[in-house]
């Protein structure tokens, strides 16, 4: 498997690849059949790998997420023996960035910490709404805010802009219309994001978006954060 490399005015930080139960068969097996639930896409569950280049870093990797309507999330990566390199949380527009080898944080805004790590703001709902396919032009809950987005002639979401950011769809799930590969252009970011595993509307467990563990960590700024990863 592949790393996540978070790279920093120069420097490499080495991360090994997330260990999920079963990844190295679903990741060589043929992608599953995803078709989102008719009723609407409420959360996402899953694991997936990107290449994306920043102004700040760069990560390329494999990484685990979960994303809850309206505003929840977490992006996690570990090493080989399981240990948690680096940690994201975003809960009631408000994201965490932790380094538990370090006990060490940084607090900002959901949208700021997200486009840190993709190159766009997008909110934990409008990945949701990516991640399924389902975003819309139209009101209602999947519809994306301030986005142009367009669809191909099967009716899969196939591009969206705002401002000076994109994303396009490369690749699909069999089924209906599951974005499997995203590639991203920005001014702050580009790259690709690939799903390699996706689970819809999963238990809640509302637990692993709690940050009272942090308590015992030390707060940072983003910039500490930044000198911390260059040594």
């Amino acid at each position: 498997m592949g790393s996540v490399r978070p790279v920093v005015r120069g420097r490499t930080l080495f991360v090994g690849a997330l260990a999920i139960v079963s990844c190295l068969a679903a990741c060589v097996r043929r992608p599953p059949v995803l078709i989102p639930p008719s009723v609407g896409v409420e959360a996402v569950e899953g694991f997936g790998s990107a290449s994306i280049a920043g102004v700040d870093a760069a990560v390329k990797g494999k990484f685990g997420f979960v994303f809850r309507r309206p505003g929840s999330g977490r992006i996690e990566a570990v090493d080989p023996i399981g240990r948690t390199v680096f940690l994201m949380v975003f809960r009631d527009g408000r994201a965490w960035f932790v380094l538990p080898g370090k006990k060490v944080y940084a607090e900002d805004e959901a949208g700021i910490m997200m486009e840190r790590f993709l190159g766009v703001a997008l909110s934990p709902g409008e990945v949701v709404g990516l991640l399924s396919g389902t975003w819309s032009a139209g009101g209602g809950a999947d519809a994306p805010d301030g986005w142009r987005v367009d669809r191909d002639l099967e009716g899969r979401l196939s591009r969206g802009a705002r401002g000076g950011f994109a994303f396009t769809v490369r690749g699909f799930f069999p089924g209906d219309g599951v974005p499997r590969e995203i590639g991203l252009e920005g001014p702050a970011a580009s790259g690709r994001v690939k799903v390699l595993k996706l689970a819809f509307d999963p238990p809640p467990r509302p637990e692993i978006f709690d940050v009272a563990f942090l308590r015992a960590y030390a707060p940072k700024t983003w910039e500490e954060i930044l000198e911390l990863l260059d040594r």
